[in-house]
């Protein structure tokens, strides 16, 4: 189904003003959704920055390679993206899975990243949910988990308020290839990145929604505890998908945090 790797699938969205971009912002996937997530935050940055995005294994049109997939490989296809767009460092956020994979580069890869944003995410999860969600999903599809996720995605209020973003992140969640999603579970089910955030030494932001039932404030809060040079913003009335949500909350933290300019 899928054919074409995560950095042939690349989108490079350059700066509005040419040849003045204050560096290249690069956005890194939560499971279940593409790129699409960041359109809004990617509208907003490309005020003063040029920004990248592309699909996770085996989501939108990106392959997914053979055997199990870890936050490693992740970090792969991240530096792989950089590598193939000739890109030195930049300044990388990440949501939820994302988020993790945003920290082991942070610290194992200090070389490629000068500034990090960590969205909705956590250092470790519980790993039985992850595995049974795995089974589930490749047994069953993605189907039955569609409206548990999207009460996890979105507040009761922003349903309310946005049926129609919910509506199409309904139909991304259901677009993906259910070997993709689970290999995402999987990845997830042992992923731990608390070692990993002593060693982050770049200016981190941590954010997280006052109504996150998959990432609660807490684990922001300890994830921002451990790393040395880093700020903790909470958003209100925002469940786990921040970018879509808050996007111009995001794009004003992520911009905050790589320039250096908190008010």
């Amino acid at each position: 189904m899928h054919g074409q790797s995560v950095a042939d699938g690349a989108v490079v969205d350059r700066a509005i003003r040419p040849g003045r971009a204050a560096g290249t912002v690069v956005l890194l996937n939560s499971l279940g959704t593409t790129l699409s997530m960041w359109d809004e935050v990617t509208a907003l940055l490309r005020e003063s920055f040029d920004v990248v995005r592309f699909d996770q294994r085996g989501h939108g049109d990106a392959a997914l390679a053979g055997g199990p997939t870890t936050i490693d490989d992740l970090v792969e296809d991240f530096v792989s993206v950089l590598d193939r767009l000739g890109l030195e460092r930049v300044h990388l956020a990440g949501v939820s899975i994302g988020g993790m994979v945003a920290i082991r580069a942070a610290s194992r890869r200090p070389d490629r990243v000068c500034s990090l944003a960590v969205l909705c995410s956590a250092a470790v999860y519980e790993a039985d949910g992850w595995i049974e969600r795995a089974a589930a999903v490749r047994q069953f599809g993605l189907d039955p988990m569609v409206s548990p996720i999207m009460d996890r995605w979105f507040s009761r209020e922003f349903q309310y308020r946005r049926p129609e973003v919910v509506r199409n992140y309904a139909h991304m969640l259901r677009a993906v290839d259910r070997e993709g999603y689970a290999a995402g579970c999987d990845a997830l089910a042992t992923a731990d990145v608390r070692d990993d955030l002593p060693k982050v030494t770049v200016p981190t932001v941590v954010v997280g929604g006052a109504e996150d039932p998959a990432t609660p404030p807490l684990e922001q809060r300890r994830i921002a505890g451990a790393v040395r040079h880093s700020r903790f913003e909470i958003l209100p009335g925002v469940a786990h998908l921040a970018p879509v949500a808050a996007p111009a909350e995001v794009a004003k933290l992520v911009s905050a945090n790589a320039l250096d300019q908190w008010e």
